[in-house]
């Protein structure tokens, strides 16, 4: 093992230690009551987790292999809790990568370097009720005027929505352009014109905040507005959102890997006729499975995070990845619950919060057929 490689499990065992010392003991009620941890949250920022994809001359920590340090982080955190990596996830990644690659020195020094030390918190907003998928659709409009632009539309669905400090938004500066129209704004949350519509109830990743935003003559100065005016913004960060599908694929990883251990302890643990039920035959067969598909999802998720270290084209292994290891995820999930039998029905065990988690991954970034449709392009159908 190189010392390259000796510094990237070095990085996991110190991640997964304060998984399991901080996050796992105030998962479940994290979960139960669905907010977001301001303190969890903060003490990464302070570890340096945050700029693990980032250069340390841009106030990241530099570090080596940064997408598979990235994958490693999701995967860790969504052992302990998806709800909870979800929202790391948004912040290390699309919330601050377009200020990192576009955005200027003012808006690095304002927004950028406090969300490195977690001391401000982004979020990323794109979709909009009547337009998901089909970004072309989409209908927040950003007007020109003087000093800058006015914005007027809403949101929905944003991941980090109502406890953000800015948020890189996309709205069209010309609808009859379609996606050639569309650019990237930087939008300070205290602005005149910002409103949170309401925070939404959500089954799965409950303590991952998610807002309906609106946008009502918000004025976005010059040195906010971070595209070409000819859609360029919009392009440029749509390759960050292709990498954020390896992420997500690690999020369901880790939920799968803790449905996976939860089962195993709970067959060595459990007996019946006189025997743990890890000793029949039917629960040791849906072990092996659910061991097969977490392995499967292991191999696909870290192959596509090697691909983007080595700047190769991911646009096929990132969906694939997004699909074995969501869809994996909940089938895991659904016969580590099955193990348990009536007590896996029960909120004092985690088996029905990791269930229903796995959830999130199929649609969350793009649901699993919109990533199959993107395959069949790529593959000239």
């Amino acid at each position: 093992m190189n010392h390259l490689q000796q510094d990237v499990v070095e990085f996991r065992s110190h991640l997964a230690r304060w998984v399991d010392e901080r996050l796992i003991p105030q998962a479940e009620k994290l979960d139960e009551s669905g907010d977001f941890s301001f303190e969890l949250f903060r003490e990464l920022g302070e570890l340096g987790y945050f700029g693990i994809m980032y250069p340390e001359e841009a106030g990241g920590i530099g570090q080596p292999f940064p997408y598979t340090c990235y994958t490693i982080l999701c995967e860790e955190l969504a052992r302990g809790s998806m709800g909870f990596a979800a929202a790391v996830c948004m912040q290390g990644s699309t919330a601050t990568h377009t200020i990192h690659e576009w955005g200027n020195d003012m808006l690095r020094e304002r927004y950028f370097l406090p969300a490195m030390r977690g001391e401000k918190i982004g979020a990323f907003a794109i979709t909009e009720p009547n337009a998901g998928s089909d970004a072309a659709s989409l209908r927040t409009r950003a007007t020109k005027v003087d000093g800058g632009y006015l914005l007027n539309g809403s949101k929905i669905f944003t991941s980090n929505g109502t406890v953000a400090d800015f948020i890189t938004v996309v709205a069209t500066t010309d609808p009859s352009k379609g996606a050639k129209g569309l650019e990237l704004f930087i939008v300070d949350t205290k602005s005149k014109g910002f409103i949170v519509g309401r925070k939404l109830d959500k089954f799965s990743i409950r303590c991952s905040d998610t807002a309906e935003l609106a946008f009502e003559d918000l004025f976005v100065p010059d040195d906010h507005f971070m595209g070409d005016g000819n859609g360029g913004g919009f392009r440029r960060a749509y390759k960050a959102l292709t990498v954020d599908r390896i992420f997500t694929a690690a999020l369901a990883l880790g939920t799968a890997r803790a449905a996976y251990d939860a089962a195993v302890r709970y067959a060595g643990e459990r007996s019946q006729f006189g025997q743990p039920i890890g000793k029949f035959q039917a629960v040791q067969f849906k072990l092996v499975d659910m061991l097969a598909k977490l392995e499967q999802a292991r191999i696909y998720t870290y192959y596509a995070s090697a691909l983007a270290d080595n700047g190769a084209p991911i646009t096929t292994e990132a969906a694939l990845a997004k699909i074995v290891a969501g869809e994996n995820c909940n089938e895991v999930c659904q016969k580590a619950l099955s193990v348990f039998g009536g007590y896996g029905l029960m909120n004092e065990y985690p088996v029905q919060r990791y269930l229903r988690d796995s959830y999130f991954p199929m649609v969350g970034g793009g649901t699993s057929d919109i990533m199959r449709i993107v395959v069949a392009k790529q593959i000239g159908l």
